[in-house]
């Protein structure tokens, strides 16, 4: 993508780019201790913007580049201010790149900027108004799925305190054929499948799986989110339209008894349980008060065949 640029604003794209590597300067001096996993990646990220902008011959595509992978790390690592004094200076650099209002969207959404993110995510639809991102995945519909969890166990993973605590169940967890893990999830875990609803729009979407099912209750909520944080090559497969309301649809299981805004939790586990072609479906931390709805958790537990600590057995 070529930068057409004012008079005089060769500078300015030099300041706003020296600024933001001022910026990074400020947040690696503040560093102590041994650094993260997502924090590593960030210093690394920052390195190739300096050496990008730096170069002898300096080239602008590949530094913009460098700067929005920093904003997206910046995210991963939950340096949200870092992440949108970059996304800022991405628009103000390319106002016509849907990616640099894609990470200004998700920035904002990280800051708790609804409305401003919801602003950001309508720039990027229009700069880049294709469904799915390049790269974004193979869309596959409910016999798909069905032909991922056939003939194989499940765990579904909730979050929170109580189960990041329990060091215990990360080998328990691992044993099973196919881990789910919904909306945001911390790094580190093992994620077969994400299960995230078209509301979240926290850090899960980044992280690599198999497979991410989206829901969301209308097409265009399904779209919108598809199109704001799909991110290319984060996942081989993406549940379609036909995936994205289960509990509503006719075609799947067609129950208008639930809440217009079920749980992403729920939603999984009784599609998993609709199915009925895992040899075991288990759910870590949903048995506790808060991770469902009321009405959820009274029909997950009277469902369950087992129940055994933070564990709740469907089949």
């Amino acid at each position: 993508m070529k930068v057409r640029l004012r008079p005089g604003s060769v500078a300015r794209a030099e300041d706003l780019v020296a600024a933001c590597i001022r910026e990074c300067a400020g947040y690696l001096s503040a560093l102590d201790g041994e650094a993260a996993p997502e924090r590593t990646k960030l210093v690394a990220a920052i390195g190739t913007l300096v050496a990008e902008h730096s170069a002898h011959q300096p080239s602008p595509d590949r530094t913009f580049d460098a700067l929005l992978n920093v904003g997206r790390l910046a995210l991963d690592a939950r340096e949200v201010r870092l992440a949108r004094r970059i996304a800022d200076s991405g628009v103000a650099l390319r106002s016509a790149s849907g990616q640099a209002w894609r990470l200004r969207a998700q920035a904002l959404e990280a800051d708790g900027r609804g409305a401003e993110a919801a602003h950001a995510r309508a720039r990027y639809a229009a700069a880049e108004p294709e469904a799915l991102p390049l790269e974004g995945g193979e869309l596959i519909g409910l016999a798909g799925f069905r032909a991922q969890v056939m003939g194989r166990s499940v765990c579904v993973v909730a979050n929170g305190e109580a189960v990041a605590a329990e060091k215990s169940l990360r080998p328990v967890i691992d044993g099973y054929d196919l881990v789910v893990r919904v909306d945001s999830f911390a790094a580190g875990e093992r994620a077969d499948v994400h299960a995230v609803s078209c509301r979240s729009g926290g850090p899960g979407w980044r992280r690599r799986v198999r497979t991410r099912l989206v829901f969301g209750e209308r097409p265009e909520q399904w779209a919108e989110a598809i199109r704001a944080h799909l991110v290319p090559g984060a996942q081989s497969y993406v549940g379609d339209r036909s995936l994205s309301r289960p509990l509503r649809d006719p075609a799947v299981l067609g129950e208008s008894g639930w809440a217009a805004d079920p749980s992403t939790g729920f939603v999984v586990a009784r599609l998993l349980h609709h199915l009925g072609v895992s040899t075991r479906i288990d759910l870590f931390g949903f048995g506790l008060p808060g991770q469902l709805r009321p009405e959820e958790r009274q029909w997950l537990l009277g469902h369950a065949t087992e129940r055994a600590g933070l564990r709740v057995s469907l089949r």
